[in-house]
């Protein structure tokens, strides 16, 4: 009986605490650091458009400003991603993936059975320029033609489900976001569908899908005609997310999310052909200044990349902020004036911004090297440690990064050891900190090393070590010459291993024994030993050695016949019948 109460009492206890339990994520919210809401929309994702993205967005005190990128199904190459976004973390830039998956005729195909778990392979292999990795799951689908040519908000909910939850189970680093509606959209299925309803339909498919969601993104595009007004309200205009949040309210939705507005922008009348019934760029100029300072000033608004930076045909040329000057017309030096673009770039370029500053990763790992597990008592020590950047941040861009020692650093002597300012280290890079360190005359060490950013800790768990100190390594050779009965001379011997190379010279006997040596070996290590005469064959043997005396046998070394060819008088010596 007490044992069944003692086992109720524990299940209520578990009860208790799991109902209590919220479960730790690793994405941030934006809004909590420092950030710059402007952004710009892209196609590709080359260095070419992240360039004057960088220019466009981190000017006017601004830093680590947005862009949205397409990332199509036949285009998952790692290396090329990889370099793409080291680009970005070296101009600044959080890029907001668009998933999308393949034309085909008029119309993108439907995702593919199981394409969530390739996306999630792919992406998850990218060191992110950032820690929240920003993925936007297609785009909008209450549009036939965005969505296998016929739309289906269920099949939408389902395939959004899944693709967050292979993105969760990849890493937790992964801020997903809906794709972008068309909030202009009629309500003629199966071309179209209204938001509204689609939104009802997607909840009805898959209870509870936008509190998976961890931001939400609109296409607050000022409609009708992407030329509307930039005070507009409501659905279909540049302020389209309010109407979006209150529409997922209406559904029950409680969850706060931080928006990300990936598409707005103004048509122009420039392009191909000119368009005199759409407004001249100054006038969309104008239309883009109102709307960042009035419009999207909101708090709760994460980033605003525009439609588009730079396209050069139908049918977005009537988007495009770079002119139609051709793609070889080379850019201009960073922070320079971009003649080759429309008035918008300039006035969105002037805009006061502000110094965005992401949480990035910092974090290593030990490629090479470690405080060894013996020192020798009073012995000094120079140790050279080998790590790698396995993190986000390029190390020494904000702060001065230090090795530290939290613990033994004090019994040992240990000091900070310091990267020079002016070198970076980048993620995949490497570098080796030399510690010092000096030996008492007895005692165990546990030695935590940790690496900090300027006052912040790495992410990575400290380096941790134990050591021990012992007495001294002495050793003691025994050697033979063959051919000879006396072994009376000069030899050389070497000493290869955790602390690298020494050369001692070692005199024997006639009898091939050497005096006791004392060295600063690391006792209980293993090292490789090679004794060597001129003229005979050196010999190497690996010994395990300890503190107290160690006797090296070598045996006998071998005449080197070939070395001494050239030298009749050493060759002489060399020949058996002179002992």
């Amino acid at each position: 009986m007490r044992f069944a109460k003692f086992l109720l009492s524990g299940f209520l206890l578990f009860t208790f605490l799991f109902a209590f339990y919220t479960p730790i994520h690793a994405i941030y919210d934006p809004l909590s650091v420092p950030n710059n809401k402007f952004g710009i929309h892209i196609i590709s994702a080359t260095d070419h458009e992240a360039s004057p993205a960088a220019t466009l967005v981190n000017s006017s005190g601004g830093d680590w400003g947005y862009i949205t990128v397409l990332a199509e199904s036949k285009d998952r190459d790692v290396n090329k991603w990889q370099a793409f976004f080291n680009n970005l973390r070296h101009r600044h830039l959080i890029p907001l993936v668009r998933l999308a998956t393949q034309p085909e005729k008029s119309f993108w195909k439907r995702p593919y059975e199981g394409e969530e778990e390739a996306w999630a392979s792919f992406l998850g292999k990218l060191n992110w320029p950032v820690k929240n990795r920003y993925v936007i799951i297609y785009n909008e689908p209450n549009q036939a033609k965005e969505w296998g040519n016929r739309v289906d908000p269920d099949d939408y909910a389902r395939i959004l489900d899944k693709t967050i939850t292979a993105l969760k189970l990849k890493s937790d680093d992964f801020f997903v976001l809906n794709a972008g509606f068309d909030a202009s959209a009629p309500f003629n299925p199966p071309n179209y569908f209204d938001e509204n309803l689609f939104l009802q339909k997607m909840e009805e498919a898959v209870p509870g899908i936008f509190e998976k969601l961890d931001g939400w993104a609109s296409h607050s595009y000022p409609n009708p005609g992407f030329v509307g007004s930039p005070n507009g309200f409501g659905k279909g205009s540049v302020r389209t997310w309010q109407w979006e949040l209150q529409k997922l309210a209406e559904l029950g939705v409680n969850k706060k999310l931080p928006v990300f507005i990936t598409e707005t922008g103004w048509q122009h009348a420039e392009g191909v052909v000119y368009d005199k019934s759409l407004p001249p760029v100054e006038t969309a100029a104008g239309y883009y200044k109102q709307a960042f300072t009035n419009a999207w000033t909101n708090a709760d608004i994460v980033a605003i990349t525009p439609f588009l930076l730079n396209y050069q045909e139908v049918p977005f040329d009537h988007f495009s902020f770079k002119k139609l000057t051709g793609e070889k017309q080379p850019q201009k030096i960073l922070g320079a004036a971009f003649p080759e673009y429309y008035p918008q770039f300039e006035t969105i370029k002037d805009l006061e911004k502000t110094a965005g500053r992401p949480v990035q990763e910092n974090k290593a790992e030990i490629t090479s090297g470690g405080i060894y597990t013996t020192i020798v008592l009073k012995e000094e020590y120079n140790i050279p440690i080998t790590v790698k950047n396995t993190g986000q941040s390029i190390w020494n861009e904000y702060a001065q990064v230090r090795l530290s020692a939290a613990e033994g650093g004090k019994e040992l002597g240990i000091e900070d050891v310091m990267i020079p300012k002016e070198q970076k280290v980048e993620p995949g890079q490497q570098h080796t900190f030399n510690v010092s360190l000096k030996a008492p005359n007895s005692g165990s060490f546990n030695v935590k090393l940790t690496l900090f950013s300027g006052a912040q800790q790495f992410d990575s768990p400290p380096f941790e070590f134990l050591t021990q100190v012992k007495a001294p390594v002495i050793l003691k050779l025994h050697s033979s010459l063959d051919w000879k009965k006396n072994f009376a001379g000069n030899y050389a011997l070497k000493v290869v291993g955790v602390m690298g190379e020494i050369l001692k010279n070692i005199q024997l006997s006639a009898l091939g024994n050497s005096q006791e040596i004392e060295t600063t070996l690391l006792p209980d290590y293993t090292f490789d030993f090679t004794l060597s005469k001129p003229y005979y064959k050196p010999k190497t043997i690996r010994r395990r050695v300890s503190s107290g005396i160690n006797t090296l046998d070598f045996g006998a070394l071998q005449p080197d016949i070939p070395s001494a060819i050239l030298h009749p008088v050493e060759l002489w010596k060399l020949l058996p019948f002179l002992n």
